[in-house]
This record gives structure tokens, C-alpha cells and sequence, in this order.
């Protein structure tokens, strides 16, 4: 009986490994539109550039660069929802908050597409549950 119990719970298990990773999807299939990523370079230069740089190199010592080995290392293999969260709740310095959140989600998209990360044709929404399953995926 204990070995249809353990057998039960491995499929279970496995089945919902299998289902979890059906949910999630990869930035390389093309999760946000060009036309988001535009928005959000116009926030990006107003609300970030003069920390993190106009080119996306940090112009302030306690600022990480958004590009290349920065930006491989700190976001590939996270979601969007952690990458948007992060920058919600910590962004700009003593301003956090300050902005709306689809704003905040379009300079997330800015940064993706300016690392290469291709668009697609449907913008993404502030939507956590939809965000979690959008994992970063660098070119």
C-alpha cells in the first residue's frame, strides 16, 4: 500500500512540474510590442537615465549598468514580475512609487528590447499572475 502512496505522489509531483512549466512562457517568443518599449525608453530617459545612464551605463557608483554582463547575470532565468517589482518598489531613489505601473512595466520593456530581448505584437499588462510566468530569456 506505502508503495502506491509513494507512486500516487511522484505523479502527482511530476504532473505538476509538467503543468507549472506549461504555464511559463520565455521573453524569446516575443512577449511585449515595439511600440511598449517606446514608451518606456521616453520614462527611462525622464525618470532613470540620470542614475543609470542614458546608454543604459550607470553614471552613479551605487547604480548597476542595465546592459550586457550586468543585465545577463542579474536578470536571466527571473520573471518579469521580479524584474517589475524590484523596480516598483526601489525606483527612482525616494521616489519609489512615484510612477504608474504600466509605466513602470514599460521601462522594464525598454531595458529588455535595448538588450536584444525581441518584441512581439501583444504589450504586456501589469498583471503579477501574468508576469510570473514570463521568464527572461537573454539573447
Amino acid at each position: 500500500m506505502s508503495t502506491r502512496v509513494a507512486a500516487a505522489a511522484l505523479a502527482l509531483i511530476c504532473g505538476t512540474s509538467l503543468l507549472h512549466a506549461q504555464d511559463t512562457k520565455s521573453t524569446s517568443t516575443g512577449v511585449f510590442t515595439d511600440e511598449q518599449a517606446k514608451r518606456g525608453e521616453a520614462a527611462y530617459q525622464r525618470a532613470c537615465a540620470t542614475c543609470h545612464g542614458a546608454d543604459l551605463h550607470s553614471t552613479e557608483p551605487e547604480a548597476p549598468d542595465l546592459t550586457e554582463g550586468p543585465f545577463k547575470f542579474g536578470w536571466q532565468g527571473k520573471t518579469i514580475a521580479e524584474r517589475f517589482e524590484i523596480i516598483r518598489t526601489t525606483m527612482p531613489p525616494r521616489k519609489e512609487g512615484s510612477l504608474d505601473d504600466q509605466t513602470y512595466l514599460d521601462i522594464v520593456t525598454y531595458i529588455l528590447r535595448f538588450n536584444k530581448v525581441p518584441s512581439g505584437n501583444q504589450a504586456l499588462k501589469p498583471d503579477i499572475g501574468t508576469l510570473k510566468q514570463i521568464v527572461i530569456s537573454v539573447p
